[in-house]
């Protein structure tokens, strides 16, 4: 035990040195930005919680990455170490895990601008019942709060992308802080998604009940003190724990308790889209016990996210809204197969060429029609035998198929890490490698940059491939003592 807290101490303490190291890499390279170029770099470091996008070097992303990259080693030790008590618990996981998590919700910095839209969304709407899926005009609303926040993401700001759940908890939010800083509504994220966070160890600790108790333990806390997972829910604050908790929690009651399952893909979906993608595998398992209950989910899963809609108008403005965020392309595979008539349409000099837009709506069109033909497949063999890799496999398709790849969008797989097959070394490396994608939006994307995003994606999505294929879970991750059976898996969301 206590060589396992030596570890978690460790990473406190890492993180703590991390946040000074990348603040203080960041404000010195201020004199290498000229305002009149490095406009964003300066606008985000003059925040309470400073952004540090578009910078002149790379020398603070590079700290961060030294920084997570020793937090990963001291995890895996963690992780090695947790199963080697008397007694295994999980306590001690969920502990450690909010003791890192919650120094991180002090990190003094943040790559991702998201939190500053939660913020945003959550005073308009929460404070002054301005609908944020509707912004098409400034904002004349005197606040000092919104004045801060419309230097980074402007006057209006980008409407509202994400579901009406998760509005509605943004509102409710924002009215509970209507006299808080800046600073302490940000904070408030992060801790939800520490929060949300806690509740997705707690569903994969469901999941993993029929393991024996060492290897419980070991495959928890490969997930809980997973890099990606530390950074993006203590400091990113992402949304998307929300998301995966509820999803999760959805999977794992399903046979027991089907209305409240349903109940929770709806507000899983209601919080991003993307959670329908477990739709059909809640409802074939939920089906193997009683016919009735998948048309209830299927239902409960509608009806919330429709219903959460209520106060606001999605219209033409939110459809606007998400086909500009599905005409993003960045550091996917879409994009680097577009990469071509992407190049060839910059050279073009402003001239119209129809035909590359078509061209590149075809690419998109193919890769998603791929997407589903794998989800189709997947949905039918899990009929047969509810396997969780047939899940792992369907999330794996949706993050190739998107137009964008983000770091945080990782968080979809991390769950992976914790199942007993090849998709934990793949789910772990992935979502590790994630965290280089943060290059794009660190440094300025100068043509020489531009071909290391490049050289990124390829990583990212090739060589956790190559170490799955190449390798066995046990040479990839610590080892764990081996089942008399398969428990009951599926961890994931």
């Amino acid at each position: 035990m206590r060589r396992f807290w030596f570890w978690v101490a460790a990473m406190a303490v890492l993180v703590v040195l991390g946040s000074f190291c990348v603040r203080a890499i960041a404000f010195a390279m201020v004199p290498d930005a000229p305002i009149e170029r490095y406009g964003g770099f300066h606008v985000g470091l003059s925040l309470p919680i400073p952004v540090v996008q578009v910078a002149p070097h790379w020398h603070a992303i590079i700290a961060l990455w030294c920084m997570l990259a020793a937090l990963a080693v001291c995890g895996w030790q963690a992780a090695r170490s947790v199963a080697t008590q008397h007694q295994p618990s999980l306590w001690p996981i969920m502990l450690g895990y909010a003791l890192v998590a919650g120094v991180f919700t002090f990190f003094s910095v943040t790559i991702s601008i998201d939190s500053y839209y939660y913020t945003a969304f959550a005073r308009l709407f929460g404070v002054y019942g301005i609908d944020p899926y509707v912004l098409v005009s400034p904002i004349r609303v005197a606040d000092p709060i919104l004045a801060k926040e419309y230097t980074l993401l402007h006057n209006p700001p980008f409407p509202d992308p994400y579901g009406p759940g998760f509005t509605l908890l943004a509102g409710l939010v924002g009215r509970l802080e209507i006299n808080a800083t800046l600073w302490q509504q940000l904070w408030t994220w992060r801790l939800i998604s520490v929060a949300s966070c806690l509740g997705i160890l707690a569903a994969l600790a469901r999941l993993l009940a029929r393991a024996p108790a060492r290897e419980r333990v070991q495959r928890l806390a490969l997930v809980a003190f997973h890099p990606l997972v530390l950074y993006e829910s203590g400091a990113g604050g992402h949304n998307d724990f929300l998301m995966v908790a509820a999803a999760l929690w959805s999977y794992a009651i399903v046979d027991e308790l089907p209305l409240i399952a349903g109940l929770l893909l709806g507000a899983a979906i209601s919080i991003k889209y993307f959670a329908a993608i477990l739709l059909p595998f809640i409802a074939i398992r939920a089906a193997r016990k009683n016919l009735v209950a998948p048309a209830l989910i299927v239902g409960l899963a509608v009806v919330v996210p429709v219903l959460c809609f209520h106060p606001f108008t999605f219209g033409h403005t939110g459809q606007t809204t998400l086909a500009k965020v599905g005409a993003n392309l960045s550091m996917s595979l879409t994009w680097l197969v577009s990469l071509p008539l992407l190049m060839f349409k910059a050279s073009a000099a402003g001239a119209a060429q129809p035909w590359l837009d078509t061209a590149l709506r075809c690419i998109q069109f193919a890769v998603g029609a791929a997407f589903l033909a794998i989800i189709l497949v997947a949905a039918i063999a899990y009929a047969r035998r509810a396997k969780s890799a047939l899940i792992l496999r369907c999330v794996t398709a949706l993050l190739w198929s998107l137009p964008a790849l983000h770091p945080w969008y990782g968080i979809w797989l991390a769950p992976g890490a914790a199942v007993r097959s090849a998709w934990a070394p793949y789910a772990w490396w992935f979502c590790a490698l994630m965290l280089l994608i943060y290059a794009h939006e660190a440094v300025l994307p100068t043509p020489v940059n531009h071909t290391i995003f490049i050289a990124i994606a390829v990583v990212v999505l090739a060589v956790p491939i190559i170490i799955a294929r190449r390798a066995t879970q046990g040479l990839m991750l610590p080892q764990a003592p081996q089942a008399a059976a398969e428990p009951q898996e599926g961890a994931q969301a």
